[in-house]
């Protein structure tokens, strides 16, 4: 009779268990669908904002690309870059995602960074500047996703990292192409402001692309091209990006300077005084401070020089440093 009892009680708990679960499983699923839609409400606070995503995330080919996730290659303040692989043709992409954060202050900020991004990539074309597919924005409203071209060299900062201070014939290949590609930029009213040995990749043929775009800036026709936002890395920022004085196309030629002197020295300007952030800008904010120019090829240093002209002003463009005694003999190399 206990036996019978046990057997009775064993059923019922079963029985009750097969009816609570589904309950429990509904309401996680209602649960996820609220938090979906609290979400899209956050992220497409206008009126207009969700149209203007579909149409800023149409691929540019115009056909979607179907892809999968893979190991991830690189990390930043903002997004993670994974590996991919196009499902259609086996051909390897990266992809730059973006988590959005459940803060309804922050995700609106993440989001129209990210938009800038974006439209500001999928209108670029150039050899030296990395190739933009497409952006996806995934079904539980997580995260977005920016298709990119693969660059399997990695960045110039991992082969600094791997071969220390570079040969001037390769210096000079690579920053040919790296002002070809700020030519390019500012060409089209642009200034990339994050420029560093982190943000340029290398393929392994030696072709030279600029990438991320999240701190660049373009000007509209009828704007005055200054800006005074304190964008950038510090090391390579300009004195008057420091300082706030208002910058503008010239604050990359300083960048380039500081990459130069980091492709010499296998380390970044200013790296040799402070390590600390703080105390980098305040030397670079210092009247009369320049980075130390390294002993190297004399046309070389004399590029860098001009390059890091506290006076903005005086600081060549792209053609004009084209043009300079140091990249004159390229073409002999390249025979």
């Amino acid at each position: 009779m206990g036996g019978a009892c046990s057997n009775r009680k064993a059923v019922e708990v079963q029985v009750a268990e097969i009816k609570i679960e589904p309950i429990k499983r509904k309401e996680i699923i209602n649960k996820d669908i609220e938090h979906i839609r609290k979400k899209k409400i956050q992220l497409f606070s206008t009126d207009n904002s969700e149209s203007s995503f579909v149409e800023l995330s149409t691929p540019r080919s115009g056909k979607l690309t179907k892809w999968r996730r893979g190991e991830l290659i690189g990390e930043g303040a903002y997004a993670k870059v994974y590996q991919c692989i196009n499902l259609s043709n086996g051909e390897l992409l990266a992809v730059k995602h973006f988590a959005l954060s459940d803060d309804p202050r922050k995700i609106e900020k993440d989001f129209l960074n990210m938009k800038k991004e974006v439209s500001l990539l999928r209108n670029l074309a150039h050899e030296n500047i990395v190739q933009y597919y497409q952006t996806d924005l995934s079904e539980d409203m997580s995260g977005i996703d920016i298709l990119l071209e693969y660059v399997p060299g990695g960045s110039l900062k991992r082969i600094l990292q791997k071969f220390k201070c570079l040969e001037v014939p390769i210096i000079r290949k690579y920053a040919r192409q790296l002002v070809l590609g700020l030519q390019y930029l500012h060409d089209n009213s642009i200034i990339h402001r994050d420029l560093k040995s982190a943000n340029v990749l290398i393929s392994p043929s030696g072709v030279l692309k600029l990438t991320d775009f999240g701190s660049s800036r373009k000007f509209d026709d009828l704007e005055e091209h200054m800006t005074k936002s304190l964008k950038g890395s510090p090391y390579w920022m300009a004195p008057e990006v420091v300082n706030r004085k208002g910058h503008n196309y010239s604050a990359d030629i300083w960048s380039f300077g500081c990459v130069l002197i980091e492709m010499v020295t296998g380390h970044p300007p200013w790296s040799n005084y402070s390590h600390d952030a703080k105390e980098v800008l305040q030397l670079i904010a210092r009247e009369g401070s320049y980075p130390d120019i390294p002993n190297c090829e004399i046309s070389l240093k004399n590029t860098i020089f001009s390059c890091v002209q506290r006076d903005p002003k005086i600081r060549p463009t792209p053609s004009e440093i084209l043009k300079m005694e140091f990249f004159m003999s390229i073409d002999n190399e390249d025979d």
